[in-house]
């Protein structure tokens, strides 16, 4: 596993909080990478929506009524 260098400061700040939950800095550190990476990709996925949302010929209030229309064609209603 790759080794990263953390300023003291910051490592120490990581280890109280870990402390006080009662974990492993390592595995705080970890976590919180983790959860990084993953807002990441969720804010990259939102910003992919929102350039094909800018994109469509509809209107917002158009396509949620197409889609309204489309979910009682489907069910029969």
């Amino acid at each position: 596993m790759p080794e990263i260098m953390i300023r003291e400061k910051l490592w120490k700040d990581l280890v109280a909080v870990a402390r006080k939950r009662g974990q492993r800095a390592e595995s705080l550190a970890e976590n919180a990478v983790s959860e990084y990476l993953q807002r990441v990709a969720d804010e990259d996925l939102l910003h992919r929506s929102e350039r094909a949302a800018h994109k469509t010929k509809f209107r917002i209030g158009d396509t949620e009524q197409i889609i309204r229309k489309w979910r009682r064609n489907r069910k029969g209603i």
